[in-house]
């Protein structure tokens, strides 16, 4: 069997997911101009602070005060130029402007990747849906709102992985290493580069970021490395929030929350042990056949979907899933895996929470039907279960895929 030509039902998804996020994004800039450009604000005042000589962790934006820099030291200077415009507001212009460079960046990427294993070129009717989506999704709109940097970091890991499919594994080393510097848990990427036994790009990687450590604390000391470990690192790391059951408006994707419900009583440090427990079996049997491009996509998407769910990552971190899962609506062969696949993807548009709907639905005919939904949107958010069910999707598909391996060779 073959991909389909034109293929309705991911057009759906894409297109359901563009919708969302103009609505999204044109309501909470209505509803809650405050949160235009919040994560902006910290990285402008933060580098406001380190030009005036001033202590940049202990810096926070007048409107947010409770908010701080949480990045590594060496970070601060990409964001410098953005403190010499004068205002925040102009810095939030500008770094949007990068944003929409950035995702754009992505789409291209995205197209390329479908392209590369279909017989013909994509219509510019998916071209257009796929670059919107990249854009102005719901996973993708907080970023664009928020001044957020997963547009960048996203272009180096869609980068790398591109690299890494042609054989160029150094360059694809140094382009996984930026966003593990930056954000951390990137760095659990380094596990499909074990299985693709992908030592250069290993090597590349770990020297990069071993590097960037060391120059980071060369140019900013290790009392400041020390700052940022207590109040950056270790926070993101507490369970504390998940014990007794995480709060149904918590605004997180991850398994731990279903975890922390069905097991409140549960020492929290276990939830995410727990959570990588029940993912590494899903990991481990996508890995058993990766002999062709859509069985390396699907062990590519289980590896980032297990990265996501697994940690305690905010909702707006879907964003992080458009490479491979984008392409994969696109190759994924008609069958059960598909329709499981194709199906997590439509529910993931929903990056919803219980908070989210009482607020939506207040006031109006329809709101008993927060108490309807109370239970589901306790358990979990419309994201988590839309990637538990494409997660589902890439089992059946490694499955029907036994025994008859794709043609293309692993190193392809």
């Amino acid at each position: 069997m073959t991909p389909p030509r034109n293929p309705t039902d991911a057009r759906l998804v894409l297109a359901t997911g563009i919708l969302l996020g103009v609505v999204g994004f044109v309501t909470t800039a209505v509803q809650h101009p405050a949160l235009v450009g919040i994560d902006l604000q910290v990285y402008y005042f933060a580098a406001e602070t380190a030009l005036a000589g001033g202590d940049f962790y202990a810096a926070a934006p007048p409107m947010h005060p409770t908010y701080g820099y949480v990045y590594p030291p060496l970070t601060l200077p990409f964001f410098y130029p953005f403190a010499l415009l004068g205002s925040w507001q102009a810095a939030f212009v500008a770094f949007t402007l990068l944003n929409v460079a950035a995702a754009l960046g992505v789409a291209v990427l995205l197209v390329r990747s479908i392209e590369d294993h279909r017989d013909r070129p994509l219509s510019w009717l998916d071209r257009g849906l796929v670059a919107g989506f990249a854009l102005i999704s719901l996973h993708s709109a907080s970023t664009l709102l928020y001044g957020e940097t997963n547009f960048l970091l996203l272009l180096a890991l869609v980068a790398g992985f591109r690299w890494l499919a042609i054989g160029r594994e150094s360059r694809a080393g140094v382009a996984f290493a930026v966003p593990a510097f930056v954000k951390l848990f990137p760095a659990a990427v380094g596990v499909w580069l074990l299985r693709k036994r992908a030592w250069r790009a290993i090597a590349a990687a770990t020297a990069t970021g071993v590097g960037l450590f060391a120059l980071s604390a060369a140019v900013f000391g290790v009392e400041t490395h020390r700052t940022y470990v207590e109040f950056a690192v270790l926070p993101r790391l507490s369970s504390a929030n998940f014990a007794g059951g995480l709060p149904a408006g918590a605004d997180l994707l991850t398994l731990r929350r279903p975890l922390s419900v069905f097991l409140p009583n549960l020492d929290p440090s276990l939830y995410g042990p727990l959570a990588f427990g029940l993912l590494a079996p899903v990991v481990g049997y996508c890995y058993l056949n990766v002999s062709g491009p859509v069985n390396r996509l699907v062990a590519v998407f289980v590896t980032m979907a297990a990265i996501v769910v697994g940690f305690p990552s905010l909702l707006l971190y879907g964003v992080f899933l458009l490479f491979p899962l984008v392409p994969l609506l696109y190759l994924l062969e008609r069958g059960p895996a598909r329709t499981l696949f194709v199906a997590g993807a439509f529910v993931a548009n929903f990056t919803v929470t219980l908070a989210n709907v009482r607020n939506a639905l207040g006031g109006t005919v329809l709101a008993d039907l927060v108490g309807v939904l109370r239970p589901a949107l306790t358990l979990g958010t419309p994201t988590l279960y839309g990637i538990v069910l494409m997660l589902c999707g890439c089992v059946v598909h490694v499955r029907n895929a036994a025994g008859t391996p794709e043609a293309s060779p692993e190193s392809a």
